[in-house]
């Protein structure tokens, strides 16, 4: 005869699946799970603007800033502009990785003495309103790319080096020592435990930079530009163009969002090991992150690098080669 069960099930807990009240939950895939408020919000801008709500003058629908995008691809050839931002912030990432990172190993590891006695100026430098070291920029490298870029390395500079000298700072020591037990050099303790341990703040630096990359861009591209997506948000709004403001914005939302995802992917592809050694409270409860594919992988990998390489090619053709053969009256009201 089987014993009876010591446990009951929690009589105020609601079954799996519904409420308390005896309501089934609405069920909906982890797609709709994510982005339903979203799905939501971008269909009451629709509403509002058929609707009458709002003047479409100003607040111009979601169905007409799509439309505005198509205009501008075929008008005055929006996929160049979108390589021409995306290479700008790719550029600028690249050359704070290699900046930033280097230079928190040296004055962490090199001059810790050093370090601890210029971080409160460092972390002011950190502070400094990008924008407005951009004249600076200008007078000090001209007009081109290379104040541009300047400032957007500027602004991703900044996670990157602090994140990385958190990372070098809290290297698991007893990894250093099972190293030197093995006899292993210093070289090799950098490069097989110091720099692995680190990569992922590197990595998480870098999705902070290129979010506060994507803010600063536009207004860099306002200034001194002939080609990008600020300039275009510059000259719509020169011409009272909403739905072009709101279409070219949309596409800055859209790729800073995908640049993002895209750094997330490659990091959990690469360092998918970092994921398991997390504090389970950043995960609120839930399993650790399901391995990427390795398709998908090397897949974000290509197109990553064939964006840069794009982006690249165009910056260095010219901005001027698309304003010529852009058509001249794209922006006239």
């Amino acid at each position: 005869m089987r014993a009876k069960r010591l446990t009951s099930p929690d009589p105020v807990a609601p079954l799996p699946g519904k409420t308390r009240s005896g309501v089934p939950w609405p069920r909906f895939g982890s797609f709709g799970q994510k982005y339903l408020i979203l799905f939501i919000l971008l269909f009451i801008w629709e509403l509002s603007g058929q609707a009458g709500w709002v003047d479409q003058t100003v607040v111009p629908s979601l169905s007409l800033s799509l439309k505005a995008i198509a205009e501008m691809w075929t008008r005055i050839d929006l996929g160049s502009h979108i390589l021409i931002s995306l290479g700008r912030v790719i550029i600028g990432l690249l050359i704070a990785i290699i900046v930033g990172a280097p230079l928190a190993f040296v004055l962490v590891r090199v001059f810790p003495v050093f370090a601890e006695s210029v971080d409160s100026l460092l972390r002011v430098f950190g502070l400094i309103n990008p924008y407005c070291l951009f004249p600076l920029f200008i007078i000090m490298f001209g007009l081109g790319e290379t104040p541009k870029i300047a400032v957007l390395s500027w602004v991703s500079l900044w996670p990157i080096f602090f994140g990385s000298q958190i990372a070098f700072k809290t290297v698991d020591p007893q990894l250093i020592k099972t190293a030197r037990s093995m006899s292993c050099g210093s070289w090799s303790i950098f490069w097989k435990v110091t720099v692995p341990a680190s990569l992922p703040s590197i990595f998480n630096g870098a999705r902070v930079g290129v979010e506060m990359s994507f803010f600063i861009l536009i207004a860099a591209e306002m200034t001194g530009a002939t080609a990008g997506l600020g300039w275009i948000i510059h000259n719509a709004g020169a011409s009272y163009d909403t739905a072009r403001i709101y279409g070219a914005g949309l596409c800055v939302v859209i790729l800073g969002v995908g640049l993002n995802r895209f750094l997330q992917i490659i990091r959990r592809g690469f360092l998918d090991w970092s994921d398991y050694l997390a504090s389970p409270w950043l995960y609120a409860g839930s399993a650790c992150p399901k391995p990427v594919n390795r398709t998908l992988l090397w897949l974000c990998c290509l197109v990553f690098v064939l964006v840069f390489g794009l982006g690249a090619w165009k910056i260095g053709l010219g901005e001027n080669l698309i304003v010529t053969n852009s058509d001249p009256t794209a922006f006239n009201p």
